[in-house]
């Protein structure tokens, strides 16, 4: 993977996240960049934001990362609310886990389907996301292939 400069220390301070700690973050849970990146893209959330939601659950920082999710899967593993909200690096870094553990999941689901989870396993929702995942993914896999040294996902 190409140096992108960002010391541990740095990669989980209190600041947005960058193009280059999401492609990180993507290395250190295994992740394709290029979908991970997607995936921000998508979701468009900002550093602090927090997004109220009609069911009574709010959506977290860059990767809009819901509080159902993070009570239910993040918050067990000792992550601050408050870290998730506002260390962008940090928030990049529980988005490529989620994904990773969405890839990872049984089942006879292709890859999309599986990375659209993330956002939605109610078909209808997950259909919409996927079009728009495989679309960006593939203009961030061309934009990353011209700039770094990074595995990229094509499926």
């Amino acid at each position: 993977m190409a140096d992108l400069g960002i010391s541990q220390d740095d990669f989980y301070a209190v600041k947005p996240a960058t193009v280059e700690c999401v492609i990180q973050a993507a290395a250190k849970r295994e992740v394709p960049a290029n979908v991970l990146l997607a995936l921000a893209s998508i979701e468009g959330g900002k550093n602090g934001q927090l997004v109220r939601n009609e069911n009574g659950t709010s959506d977290v920082s860059h990767f809009q990362i819901n509080t159902a999710t993070y009570r239910a899967e993040l918050a067990p593993l000792g992550v601050a609310l408050h870290d998730l909200q506002w260390r962008g690096c940090y928030n990049a870094e529980l988005a490529a886990y989620l994904l990773r553990k969405r890839l990872l999941e049984p089942g006879q689901q292709d890859f999309w389907t599986k990375a659209a989870n993330y956002h939605s396993k109610t078909p209808k929702y997950n259909a919409v996301y996927r079009k728009k995942l495989v679309a960006l993914s593939t203009e961030w896999a061309n934009w990353i292939q011209t700039t770094y040294s990074v595995s990229v996902s094509y499926r």
